[in-house]
């Protein structure tokens, strides 16, 4: 474990051990936390995460999270979901952002993610974590949140599981 990642579980740890409400903590995340996370309302998640593009975390389980956004909107076919970045996701990017308004630049940045904020609802609880649905347009999927505040897990593969949506790594593709 790399020392940035001990410091950010320390000091996980110690704000929970100390009893801090982290509920009520406006969210706070991006590619420096090493997965996509977010910290009180699921609602505010995704408006500060990283880039994602055809150069930037381009073979990543943060990919596959918003390949999986891709697919649940009709943007992409689910054989798309493979956590790499390429000429499919960046045109399917491009259609999804044209018809939203945004800057049809085939960039995933914090307009593009955060215009999703509002399609996640929480939905129970299961252990340690939170289970929300994202509600797309034609297809709906499910994301795993630590409780009170974490990294966001997405599951392509019911073989594979659930796995952290890192910037770093793609261990969620088969």
């Amino acid at each position: 474990m790399s020392l940035r990642k001990k410091a950010a579980t320390a000091a996980v740890i110690a704000a929970l051990g100390g009893g801090i409400a982290l509920g009520t903590t406006p969210a706070s995340a991006d590619v420096g936390s090493g997965y996509v996370s977010g910290q009180g309302s699921i609602n505010d998640d995704w408006g500060d995460e990283g880039l994602l593009s055809t150069t930037s975390h381009s073979h990543s389980n943060a990919t596959a999270l918003w390949q999986a956004v891709l697919w649940a909107d009709g943007n992409l076919a689910y054989s798309g979901v493979d956590c790499r970045f390429g000429s499919g996701t960046k045109t399917a990017t491009q259609k999804w952002q044209a018809a939203r308004g945004l800057d049809d630049d085939g960039i995933v940045g914090k307009n593009t993610f955060g215009k999703n904020d509002s399609k996640l609802s929480f939905s129970h609880y299961e252990g340690n974590f939170e289970i929300h649905k994202y509600d797309g347009t034609k297809h709906d999927f499910w994301i795993k949140r630590t409780k009170g505040g974490g990294a966001h897990y997405i599951q392509v593969s019911t073989r594979i599981g659930f796995k952290a949506a890192s910037y770093t790594s793609a261990s969620a593709c088969g």
